[in-house]
């Protein structure tokens, strides 16, 4: 029963790593708000959560006041990062209320994806 939960866990963590890279995120400015896009979609949760703390902000002033392509950008991150952590960082905060995350293996979306960020 373990070697079955382990394949499991192996197969689940190869697909998400499969799913990530499958974008490529092209910032279209050189702006705070896109560069935490990007993090956004992209990082660990740590790692996000220093992208944020580099920027001078906090998660709640992200989550409030960052949209990504016209979207929140826990909706952004749900979107496109493989790792529900990092979604619940930012959802956590989200005036829209929780955000559910997206199968990105339905998204027939290009494999490269233009990143505006803007702070309101």
């Amino acid at each position: 029963m373990k070697t079955v939960a382990l394949t499991a866990l192996i197969v689940t963590a190869t697909l998400g790593s499969a799913q990530a890279a499958q974008y490529q995120f092209v910032a279209m400015d050189n702006s705070p708000a896109t560069k935490l896009c990007i993090a956004a979609a992209t990082q660990k949760p740590m790692q996000l959560h220093q992208a944020i703390k580099y920027q001078g902000y906090t998660e709640k002033s992200v989550a409030r006041a960052v949209d990504c392509n016209n979207e929140s950008i826990a909706s952004f991150a749900a979107r496109y990062n493989p790792d529900p952590r990092s979604v619940e960082r930012l959802s956590r905060y989200n005036p829209g209320g929780k955000v559910n995350i997206t199968d990105l293996s339905a998204y027939q979306g290009p494999a490269v994806i233009e990143v505006n960020g803007n702070a309101n």
